[in-house]
């Protein structure tokens, strides 16, 4: 008896009897899970009612800060063309602009007739002539397309670095403030510093941006986004 007492404890074996988890609102299989149905129903329309009513708060919010910033770039338009200062330098830079513009396509005429003049040493006049407008059109055509992929391509960067890092509520304002205070300020500014105040706006602008860019970076490298 003691040898066989102690070959069951020595061999005997561990034995896994299969247990039944028990789930809520399933006691037996009878029950209807009426509880469970009619919390999740009370869940569900509560859900509905707060998306619904967040939904119309943020139409709301969207809609009066539409109409403030409409207001507000209005009301500084308005300013703006009653401001003798800004409205004369916003001449002077759009003015300047366009002489730059006339400028370069004065010089881009005169290279073309700098690489039409190839045609001198064809004696027909008429195969000359020919040869020489197509020669000025194939050079304007390239700098216009150089051009224009110049201009291109600066804008969708700086569109991109734009969207990228100011594409929010305080570029908005920080745009109007800006504005706003060039225009009330200008011939103060302009007492002080002896600058187009189109231009000081740009600067203005480009200095947030880069600000803005390097804030962001900084926070994006110690994990805050």
């Amino acid at each position: 008896m003691e040898q066989e007492k102690l070959y069951a404890q020595t061999y005997q074996k561990t034995v896994e009897v299969a247990v039944e988890k028990k789930v809520p609102y399933e006691k037996c299989e009878k029950c209807d899970r009426t509880a469970y149905r009619k919390a999740k129903e009370k869940c569900d329309n509560r859900k509905i009612q707060l998306e619904k009513k967040y939904k119309n708060m943020t139409t709301g919010y969207e809609s009066i800060l539409f109409l403030l910033t409409w207001y507000s770039i209005a009301t500084t338009l308005f300013v703006a063309i009653l401001s003798p200062a800004f409205l004369n330098d916003c001449i002077t830079f759009f003015v300047t602009i366009g002489k730059g513009i006339v400028s370069l396509l004065q010089e881009f005429v005169t290279g073309a007739d700098s690489f039409g003049q190839l045609n001198n040493g064809i004696s027909n006049s008429i195969i000359s002539e020919i040869l020489y407008w197509l020669i000025i059109a194939i050079i304007m055509g390239i700098l216009f397309l150089i051009t224009g992929f110049l201009i291109i391509g600066i804008g969708y960067q700086v569109g991109k670095i734009y969207r990228k890092y100011c594409w929010d509520i305080i570029s908005i304002m920080m745009a109007i403030m800006s504005t706003a205070i060039v225009i009330y300020f200008g011939e103060w500014i302009k007492s002080v510093i002896p600058i187009n105040l189109i231009v000081l706006l740009l600067l203005v602008h480009v200095v947030y941006i880069g600000i803005r860019c390097y804030v962001k970076d900084w926070q994006e490298e110690r994990g805050y986004y």
